[in-house]
């Protein structure tokens, strides 16, 4: 089967950004054992899955072995990303249609399995709720050291809360100038309510004087800054 390409990310500044992501998400997993995690939109279209995939992959580089799962049933496949040749996914192992070895696809990026959403469900809540779904999650931790969800948005469906309270963590995702400050209340309480274990929020589509206003110091190695600060003390000594 071929590989799926999964996006490469050249951009120093958000690998700088998902760098810090990874490294929060090792200490959770060192401190609490945190290895499942739901990542979902506030409202649509807040980029949930360009975050997703963006996490999944750093995770993965990172030398941990991880699986990233599409599990917005309700979006056909020609709108998403990644499963354009995977038509087989979780709602047809939930259906009882393709074992759960056959809808795991190797990828380009090296420690990362991709699962595909599978046939297009109207309303895929009860097969989220489905023994068949506890069983995939047990054997997806006993593979795997990160498993990512990649959910609806919680203001959107109800699919997200049902994962996110099975799963160790959940994080939110909001983008600048698309996120409202209620839509952002209303998703954190949804998640408050079913008990989920709410982490935090990434914040998508920052633009660069919002990032390096509170990333000050993220191209100090990078522009080898430290060489500026040791001429400069260096003439102060003179």
């Amino acid at each position: 089967m071929k590989k799926l390409d999964i996006y490469k990310n050249d951009n120093y500044i958000l690998k700088d950004a998902f760098d810090e992501a990874v490294m929060n998400l090792h200490i959770l997993k060192k401190q609490n054992g945190y290895r499942s995690f739901v990542v979902c939109g506030c409202e649509a279209g807040n980029g949930t899955t360009t975050v997703a995939i963006n996490l999944a992959a750093a995770l993965a580089e990172s030398g941990w072995k991880t699986v990233l799962i599409d599990g917005d049933m309700r979006k056909k496949n020609r709108y998403k990303r990644l499963n354009e040749n995977a038509t087989v996914g979780l709602s047809d192992y939930l259906m009882d249609k393709a074992p759960i070895g056959r809808i795991k696809y190797d990828t380009t990026t090296e420690n990362l399995t991709y699962i595909p959403c599978g046939e297009l469900i109207d309303n895929p809540v009860r097969l989220l709720c489905s023994n068949k779904m506890n069983v995939a999650r047990e054997e997806l931790a006993n593979d795997y050291d990160f498993i990512i969800y990649d959910m609806p948005a919680i203001n959107s469906a109800m699919d997200a809360e049902v994962i996110a309270v099975s799963a160790d963590a959940t994080i939110l995702v909001s983008a600048v100038g698309a996120t409202s400050k209620k839509g952002l209340i209303k998703a954190a309480n949804a998640l408050k309510e079913t008990k989920a274990n709410l982490i935090g929020t990434i914040i998508n589509r920052t633009d660069m004087e919002q990032y390096t206003a509170y990333h000050e110091d993220y191209d100090y190695f990078q522009n080898e800054r430290y060489v500026k600060k040791m001429i400069k003390g260096k003439r102060k000594k003179r």
